[in-house]
């Protein structure tokens, strides 16, 4: 860490080393607001070691990032347009089969309003679901996984799930969009990074235009200094809810 390098990120991992040691964790709630849950997760010191010095974004780093663009979502009173599904409830691995994760996802959606967009990361491209236009967006920050297989067959069982429940027509095929033109990674271990920017953007975005923005191919990209951006903003986050 030289000169240069962001105070904040400094602050941060010098806290990590001496809290954290001997495999000592940070417990966080998700934010009911926006996940509808108070699941418990823990920050290990290599998560804090690979925001700081470079490394793949685990679960607990994005939900905590979440967290924090909800602060956001609220402020500016958009929770009926932004809301966030927990990635480990979702994922292939310890989730169950694809039908115990559609139902999972069903009940994420169960008070979804009119227009309103879920924001699902999983491992680690973005998913954006709006389940009453059942219209589903995805973002790969490598470009070289388009939805298809398992992932699709479960959002598309949670929306029709979702549906039925509320007793309310389902078309016959929901609509995946591939966000062809979103700012593409160089680097092997950005894509949390990425997906991270990508719910930033759209988040900040008070019309909800991401997909006119990035559905064409396009040279988008982002500075170095556009992923930093997202480091510190997690660190002064971390640091201001969950060091002491």
């Amino acid at each position: 860490m030289g000169a240069n390098y962001p105070s904040a990120l400094k602050r941060l991992w010098t806290w990590a080393k001496d809290a954290l040691s001997d495999g000592q964790t940070v417990s966080f709630e998700l934010s009911e607001e926006a996940f509808g849950s108070t699941k418990k997760r823990a920050i290990f010191v290599s998560d804090i070691h690979a925001v700081c010095s470079g490394g793949e974004m685990l679960g607990s780093v994005i939900c905590i990032y979440m967290n924090c663009l909800n602060d956001y979502v609220q402020k500016h009173k958009m929770a009926n347009l932004i809301a966030f599904v927990d990635p480990s409830t979702i994922g292939a691995l310890g989730c169950g089969n694809v039908a115990q994760r559609s139902r999972a996802l069903a009940l994420r959606f169960k008070d979804a309003r009119k227009g309103q967009c879920f924001l699902m990361p999983k491992h680690w491209t973005l998913t954006v679901a709006n389940p009453e236009a059942e219209i589903v967006y995805h973002m790969d920050p490598l470009k070289l996984r388009i939805a298809n297989g398992e992932w699709v067959e479960v959002v598309d069982n949670a929306i029709k799930f979702y549906k039925e429940d509320q007793k309310k027509a389902v078309k016959k095929e929901i609509v995946w969009e591939n966000m062809a033109g979103v700012p593409v990674q160089a680097g092997t271990k950005d894509c949390g990074l990425f997906v991270m920017r990508y719910m930033k953007k759209i988040v900040q975005d008070k019309d909800l235009d991401f997909a006119n923005k990035w559905m064409r191919r396009s040279n988008l990209a982002y500075t170095q200094d556009d992923i930093s951006e997202i480091k510190i903003e997690f660190a002064k986050y971390f640091m201001k809810r969950y060091a002491s």
